[in-house]
């Protein structure tokens, strides 16, 4: 197996790894578990290989990908449990989930984890290639696993198989122009929410007054406390105060999957009416919270206003709840700091405020826009943009009075002052952190904006597209994203097949990475070095992107160019001159200058 190799070869490298040399092997196999760790982590992150061409379906090996990964999910709304459970309970091992948890410090958690990856992979392929019933019997046979059981999954895949390699949407284009009926469909990512399929549907929302889902409450929580984990490792401490995004896109994909985490980190659960409306909280005793109550300062997407108006008054009145209620100060933090907004002269209504948008008609916060076109000299210049912009207030007062999109500046930058993290979930596998301007524009904003008026803090995304759900910091996604996207051969010729758009898509890559770079300094310089490397120092790749698209090339380069200007990259004088002389001779190109 993988594992095995690379162990071996550690041993023959000769390197010491650890300080420990009284014991080498021990400390040098959890060094390797950890690296190899990290490599599955690359190998199995599904990615898009190319851009979606409007009317075809997707690849075979697409397929195969995707049909495993949605196999590994249990899904208990139809009665299914993920095909590696099943399969891991069947060869008496510990539960998949932990085999995930622990494949990193036990070689044999490790080893027992590929033989139900690999079994479960080998399954998949015959299922597509022949039938389910073979599939199953495979199961059965090699893996203990009851016919009854595979074939429910199997089932389920069946139906999807069918609906990836049929596509509806030219079809649906011409009903549209006809005026015809289009039938309606959910929107969301299909790991998530298989029944988005088949595509060519109109797409619909969800009910705002049902967000969060209860399967949305259920999927919040670990999350949750994952993140509080995350940080409780690393600093020793809960953090008091976490800024969170909160897209309307995103919680339509996830039934509101981000204001259950939303509140849950303050203690809280959605309490429902009679129709299943969440129309109030209620609130989580601290002796089965097993921690404090965070406060958290929620900055929130146009489009969020404007879809889920009940969610926002709801995600106000748990906040204001839960300042209201009389606890031990160092457990509940939100309680705590409006106190002490309210002792230096504040009200309460002021002090509790949490939910913060645009004004009223407005979208963004522009950040984006002034990244792009590089017009800022301080990057502090971006933190303030995204207050201004965002600093919106929205809810009631004690007297029920309903305020919506009051300006109050210096409450937002007061509650900024207090935070320690800043987060956001990344909600589809389709579309990372630097896939799309928008990630930076408001958790780099808002990571920019706290630095400030404060610290630098520490930045999360929760990423649970896979079985393994991970909350990462800025940083490690950042990598993750290069290493699978903009640096994977895979990807990159996936992108050149489509030419003038593909070459497009490598540049918004780069300077969605170069974002990161102006509005929390998270791009470590070894990603610029590799990006000059392999688009621009090779001159067969160079030819290749200038030839399909010169001013996207041009682009690329220049924003190579940026980051080592602005400090974010230092570039050694010759590859400098280079890229300046490569910029040059596409603007000249592109001019219609002759050499």
């Amino acid at each position: 197996m993988i594992f095995h190799d690379l162990f071996w070869y550690s041993e023959k490298s000769g390197q010491r790894f650890g300080k420990d040399m009284t014991n080498p092997s021990t400390d040098r196999e959890q060094r390797v578990l950890h690296l190899y760790e990290r490599v599955l982590e690359i190998e199995q992150r599904l990615i898009p290989t190319g851009l979606h061409v409007f009317g075809l379906p997707s690849a075979d090996r697409e397929i195969r990908d995707l049909l495993q990964v949605v196999a590994s999910f249990d899904r208990p709304e139809m009665g299914i449990r993920a095909l590696t459970e099943l399969v891991a309970e069947g060869m008496s091992f510990p539960s998949y989930q932990t085999l995930l948890k622990e494949s990193a410090s036990s070689s044999e958690r490790m080893t027992e984890r590929e033989q139900v990856e690999s079994i479960t992979r080998e399954a998949i392929t015959i299922f597509i290639e022949t039938e389910s019933q073979r599939a199953s019997e495979f199961l059965l046979n090699r893996a203990n696993v009851a016919a009854e059981q595979s074939l429910k999954v199997f089932s389920m895949l069946a139906g999807l198989l069918h609906q990836l390699e049929t596509n509806n949407e030219l079809d649906s284009l011409v009903r549209a122009l006809g005026g015809r009926y289009i039938e309606p469909g959910p929107g969301a990512d299909i790991v998530q929410n298989p029944s988005i399929l088949p595509t060519g549907r109109n797409t619909h929302a969800v009910n705002p007054y049902a967000v969060p889902s209860p399967s949305a409450v259920r999927r919040a929580a670990p999350v949750a406390e994952a993140l509080l984990s995350r940080h409780l490792d690393e600093t020793g401490r809960y953090p008091e105060s976490i800024a969170m995004v909160l897209w309307g896109i995103d919680n339509i994909k996830t039934e509101g999957e981000a204001v259950a985490q939303a509140l849950h980190l303050m203690g809280v659960a959605p309490r429902r009416d009679s129709l299943g409306r969440a129309t109030d909280v209620e609130i989580i005793p601290l002796d089965k919270l097993n921690r404090p109550r965070i406060d958290v300062v929620m900055t929130v997407s146009g489009i969020f206003r404007d879809l889920f108006g009940s969610t926002m008054a709801l995600l106000d009145r748990a906040a204001r709840t839960v300042a209201m209620l009389d606890e031990p100060a160092d457990m509940n933090y939100l309680r705590r700091h409006t106190g002490e907004q309210i002792s230096e002269g504040g009200s309460f209504d002021e002090a509790a405020v949490r939910v913060f948008s645009n004004a009223a008609g407005n979208y963004g916060t522009n950040v984006n826009f002034m990244v792009l076109e590089s017009q800022w000299e301080d990057s502090r210049e971006l933190g303030d943009l995204f207050v201004t912009r965002k600093c919106f207030a929205y809810g009631r007062d004690s007297e029920g009075r309903q305020f919506e999109g009051r300006e109050a500046r210096a409450l937002l930058e007061r509650a900024l002052e207090r935070v320690e993290v800043t987060y956001q979930n990344i909600d589809s596998f389709e579309v990372g952190i630097t896939d799309v301007d928008h990630y930076f524009e408001y958790l780099g904003g808002v990571t920019k904006a706290v630095e400030k008026r404060a610290a630098r803090p520490r930045v999360y995304l929760s990423d649970t597209l896979s079985p393994a759900a991970k909350v990462r910091t800025l940083e490690e996604t950042i990598h993750l994203e290069a290493r699978t996207k903009l640096l994977n051969p895979r990807w990159q010729e996936g992108m050149l097949k489509h030419g003038f758009s593909g070459v497009a898509e490598i540049e918004h890559q780069v300077t969605n990475t170069f974002g990161w770079s102006a509005t929390a300094d998270a791009v470590d310089e070894w990603v610029y070095d590799k990006v000059a490397e392999t688009f621009v120092l090779d001159e067969e790749m160079l030819k290749r992107l200038s030839a399909l698209n010169p001013h996207s090339a041009r682009v690329m380069v220049g924003r190579l160019l940026e980051a080592a200007g602005r400090g974010y990259w230092s570039a050694n004088g010759e590859v400098l001159s280079r890229l300046q002389e490569v910029f040059t001779g596409l603007e000249d190109r592109i001019e219609g200058v002759s050499g």
